[in-house]
């Protein structure tokens, strides 16, 4: 058998949460380069600065250009700021964090993560997800290791608009099916960690279902909650550590996110549709095409109730644009392990058959 490595990263969670930097970070030095995005940097620079104060930490804030590119993360990395620096603090969404990673991994320094909204999964996973500079998806790479360590600040994510949290709530329903969907039939081949991402992915659906509603209602009036605490756990830790510990190549993802990677060339979903919101959608299209009826049923109602998408003029699409999506849906590696061979054509009667559930659930 080949050798391999896993690593797991630590995390701190509360509404104090950056109190603990200077103690976890300072065996790494004392140099940190914030990458983000402008709102987030205002958004958490009072709570960074309070937590180094009186110490000999710095912080240096640099801009994250607006985009996960492989030629964004090059620009930043010739930087004085990002040379100098005994680390990188990836701060923000899922984009900014990405990027950042990815500059980390590049330059072979250490990251700690600092996720702002609750969106996906990336402060936690060794995944990145790349885009071409025009914003049309490019490739997933999977750097050497997940951060050393993330910093959840309920407070922050209680702070931030409430439209993040429920893309992640969305995204996060996608693990436990796609990942026991691509793991379904290859029970013997998983090694150990990847028996236990299968199984801990079997965590991540129903502290959504209890908490979601709750932790959106508290997120609207900016309330650090418990409700808030378990659904960011949930999305950050649950979902990423499932992300770390099985193959991303095989078992991580399939057609939720194989139907999102696609639509993004549509200029109607890059533009105003949020990741989590569609993969959200393609997972009730999975559930559909693997007649998964009992569980389409519960995540039915549960949208519902969220207002997330479960038909296709939902996300703006008609089913006369489904064509080239599906042309590009088919070739996507996510697909490549499924415990059948998918077709546009069974994608497309997914797709046509949840469309009429949708008609009857609302007649």
């Amino acid at each position: 058998m080949d050798n391999y490595s896993v690593f797991f990263p630590g995390y701190s969670a509360g509404e104090d949460a950056y109190k603990e930097i200077t103690s976890v970070c300072s065996p790494y030095g004392n140099k940190a380069v914030v990458i983000s995005d402008e709102i987030s940097i205002n958004a958490t620079k009072k709570y960074l600065d309070e937590a180094i104060a009186g110490t000999d930490f710095s912080i240096e804030y640099i801009l994250f250009p607006g985009e996960a590119a492989f030629e964004y993360a090059e620009e930043l990395q010739q930087t004085d700021a990002v040379k100098n620096a005994d680390m990188i603090f990836c701060l923000g969404g899922g984009k900014a964090i990405d990027t950042g990673k990815l500059v980390a991994h590049n330059l072979k320094k250490p990251y700690f993560t600092f996720p702002t909204i609750a969106s996906t999964c990336a402060c936690n996973s060794a995944l990145g997800i790349y885009y071409y500079p025009n914003h049309v998806f490019r490739t997933f790479f999977r750097v050497d290791r997940p951060p050393v360590h993330i910093f959840i600040s309920t407070k922050v994510i209680a702070e931030a608009p409430a439209s993040f949290l429920w893309a992640g709530i969305g995204d996060g329903m996608s693990k436990e099916i796609e990942v026991k969907f691509s793991a379904r039939g290859k029970e013997d081949e998983l090694t150990l960690s990847e028996q236990a991402g299968v199984a801990l992915s079997g965590c991540c659906t129903e502290p959504l279902l209890k908490y979601g509603v709750q932790a959106m209602e508290d997120c609207r009036n900016n309330r650090a909650s418990k409700a808030i605490e378990m659904v960011a756990l949930d999305i950050f830790i649950n979902t990423g550590m499932v992300s770390n510990m099985v193959d991303s190549h095989k078992y991580n993802t399939n057609l939720a996110h194989a139907l999102f990677n696609s639509m993004t060339i549509l200029p109607q979903v890059e533009e105003r549709h949020r990741h989590g919101e569609v993969v959200s959608y393609g997972t009730l299209v999975l559930l559909t095409m693997d007649k998964q009826y009992d569980k389409l049923d519960r995540f039915f109602d549960f949208y519902k109730e969220m207002k997330l998408p479960t038909k296709l003029a939902d996300i703006e699409v008609s089913v006369d644009e489904l064509g080239p999506v599906l042309d590009e849906a088919v070739k996507k590696y996510d697909l490549d392990y499924s415990p059948y061979k998918i077709t546009q054509d069974m994608i497309k009667a997914a797709i046509l058959e949840l469309e009429e559930y949708n008609k009857k659930k609302e007649a």
